[in-house]
């Protein structure tokens, strides 16, 4: 064992920019890491072409702030791309070490803070030092051979503490158990936290001014990771000493996983709430439409016109409506079986049942289609309504009723001889719809009796959107589905929506908003895998500290991109192409792209406009494509340069568009002459 104290110092090719600089400033910059910078993705080959001929001239290479209108200053490509003799090597080096070095600048206190990009960006950062012993000199210190010594990095987040009321920014370690990923409290910043999450390091080969070999530690900067450090929790209870740690690994404590509803809520959420929600917006957006069409003189849209616009939007909503209960029905029998128990077998078992799942059931035997719906869907009554959402959410869970729904291939349609008719369930039960008068109804309605509840969040957009603050009633019934779940460690529910995730950490007082990326800094760590607490880590002081640049940041440098499009666009040019991009369309993709084929851009407009200018779309039933009674789809092959053509042509129509909302045309392209560029050859 080396008894020589271990010290982390900057790289020692830096050493010579501080000379016999003192100060508390000049001290810090020798013992903190460097990040190195580079703008091209060959940065490995840069890193290793400067170590080679002139490793002092890293300095060259140390981060600072800049942005794509003032980028630092590349330093001259050292990357040696044609052997050179040994001799020539040395003597460039030794030219190099003679050479008289710079010293370290005071830090500028009004110089804006270090941000990091991203490789989308063209940018990737290295960051590096040197671990020394402690001793006169400071000699390289060798790992011990057989992997008793390591050496990585850890990445640790500065943020305030509450209750602090200095503003003092704390560090934070970033760990990855059974707990999930979190920012835990540092219980000392010098100090390793057991079970941080590591960063690799490694080692390379260079030789200083007296021509003895030395290793310089480095390690990639993860800044490409920044939504996934950004998006976690943040855990303010300090972290265990490693000392304490390492002792309770001889008996470790697995802690048991906190009980919960939210995957379970959330699923529901996501399966049956949204989408009815989205169904009555769409109820009432078709009602409002007529509201503001005028009139042409005294004549005012025909009853019978206006009863067929009601029949076929509610046929689209019984056909969703099918989806949601077989959803909702899957939930109550995987969630609450004890409830759907109770539904299945009419009521059987309800005595038994908890008040909240009471409450739940009973309110499903309330929610029944209005007598106007009913009317207004009567075309297709040859099925029978179901008397309530109770009722409904049994018979869509009857005996084959699931693999004929989900096997359907047709869309469901009006005509009862309609292909694929029998594969409809036998009832009938929309959850939103409209009177044969357009007036938006449905069982909706029902959620009235629900009453507010103060844990669902209030709406910002409610009321800029027809029909959000009746949708938004839904959320009561997720409530009093979630009143009825028993918290449990939801081992069998699909995990936490990643956005929900991001919401609930974003939603944290000491988490980043949307447009900060927060103050990160690196520390080298030196381990001792076989001494445990006798010999803890080592860790570097922090590096300076940093911001990670998200994707779309506006100061962000822009990789150069240059697409080359076809230059002879004339049909005799375009012809030449290989359509060599094959599309496969299964029967039904290929029946709904024939559905497609049919309309025109008149007819799109048409079907979104109100009375007396709407139109329906011709669409069929969308039935698979079919030949000699097989069921066929179809291969098709594409010219890629005239797909990117139409790509170019429709992105600079939608700008146009929507700059009468965003006003960003003048920002969005300069374009430059370039003359001799033609299109097609001189004829000789």
């Amino acid at each position: 064992m080396n008894a020589h104290p271990l010290r982390w110092q900057a790289p020692q090719p830096l050493w010579s920019r501080f000379g016999d600089a003192a100060g508390a400033a000049a001290t810090a910059e020798q013992a903190r890491p460097a990040i190195l910078r580079f703008a091209s993705d060959d940065f490995m080959e840069q890193l290793l072409g400067t170590l080679a001929r002139d490793p002092t001239r890293i300095d060259k290479l140390v981060a600072r702030y800049e942005t794509w209108r003032k980028p630092m200053v590349d330093p001259p490509d050292l990357i040696e791309r044609a052997p050179m003799p040994q001799l020539v090597q040395a003597s460039g080096r030794i030219a190099a070490a003679k050479r008289p070095k710079p010293r370290v600048a005071a830090a500028d206190a009004d110089a804006p803070p270090l941000k990091l990009y991203q490789p989308a960006h063209q940018r990737h950062y290295v960051a590096t030092a040197s671990l020394v012993c402690g001793i006169q000199g400071l000699p390289e210190h060798a790992l011990v051979r057989g992997g008793g010594e390591e050496v990585s990095m850890v990445l640790r987040r500065l943020m305030p503490v509450p209750g602090d009321a200095s503003g003092t920014l704390h560090e934070f370690a970033y760990l990855k158990d059974l707990q999930g990923a979190r920012w835990q409290r540092c219980n000392d910043n010098n100090d390793f936290v057991p079970g941080e999450d590591r960063l690799p390091a490694f080692a390379l080969s260079f030789l200083d001014d007296g021509q003895h070999r030395r290793a310089l530690w480095a390690g990639s900067v993860p800044v490409g990771r920044r939504e996934e450090y950004l998006g976690c929790r943040v855990d303010t209870a300090p972290s265990p000493t490693y000392a304490t740690a390492q002792r309770e690994q001889l008996s470790p404590s697995v802690p048991a996983p906190a009980n919960s509803k939210l995957a379970r809520t959330s699923q529901f959420q996501i399966d049956v709430s949204e989408p009815w929600k989205t169904m009555i917006r769409s109820a009432f957006k078709l009602a409002t439409a007529p509201a503001s069409t005028p009139t042409i003189g005294d004549e005012a849209e025909p009853p019978g016109d206006r009863v067929t616009r009601a029949f076929n939007f509610n046929l689209q909503q019984q056909s969703a409506s099918w989806l949601v209960l077989l959803d909702c029905a899957d939930h109550l029998q995987t969630y609450l079986p004890d409830v759907w128990n109770a539904i299945d077998n009419n009521g059987a078992g309800y005595a038994a049942l908890s008040s909240n799942r009471r409450a739940l059931y009973d309110w499903l035997g309330t929610v029944v289609m209005s007598a106007p719906l009913i009317a207004a869907l009567q075309p297709t009554v040859q099925y029978p309504v179901a008397a309530s959402m109770r009722a409904a959410l049994k018979a869509i869970r009857a005996p084959g009723v699931r693999e004929k729904l989900e096997a359907s291939t047709a869309t469901f349609a009006a005509t009862p001889d309609t292909r694929g008719l029998p594969d409809w369930p036998r009832f009938s039960f929309c959850l939103a719809g409209v009177e044969q008068s357009l007036a938006a109804t449905g069982p909706y309605t029902a959620l009235d009796s629900l009453g507010d509840d103060a844990s669902i969040d209030p709406d910002p957009v409610a009321g800029n959107v027809p029909g959000q603050d009746v949708a938004r009633k839904v959320d009561r019934f997720t409530a009093l589905y979630a009143r009825a779940l028993e918290a449990t460690t939801e081992t069998d529910a699909p995990p936490v929506p990643f956005a929900l995730q991001v919401k609930n950490a974003l939603g944290n007082n000491l988490g980043a908003n949307l447009g900060d990326g927060g103050w990160f800094v690196l520390r080298f760590v030196h381990g001792r895998r076989d001494c445990g607490p006798l010999h803890p880590p080592l860790l570097s002081a922090p590096s300076e500290r940093f911001r990670l640049a998200s994707f779309f940041d506006s100061d962000a440098p822009a990789r150069p991109i240059r697409i080359s499009l076809p230059a002879d666009t004339s049909p005799a040019g375009l012809r030449k192409y290989q359509k060599n991009t094959a599309f496969v369309l299964s029967d039904m993709l290929c029946g709904q792209v024939q559905r497609a084929k049919g309309m025109g851009l008149v007819d799109l407009v048409l079907s979104v406009l109100p009375w007396p200018f709407h139109k329906d779309l011709p669409a069929g039933d969308g039935a698979p494509c079919q030949s000699g009674g097989i069921n066929i789809g179809m291969i098709c092959s594409l010219s890629i340069p005239i797909i990117t053509i139409c790509a170019l042509i429709l992105l600079i129509i939608i700008v146009i568009l929507f700059d009468l909302i965003f006003r960003w045309l003048p920002y969005f392209v300069i374009c430059f002459p370039v003359p001799g560029l033609k299109g097609k050859k001189d004829s000789s």
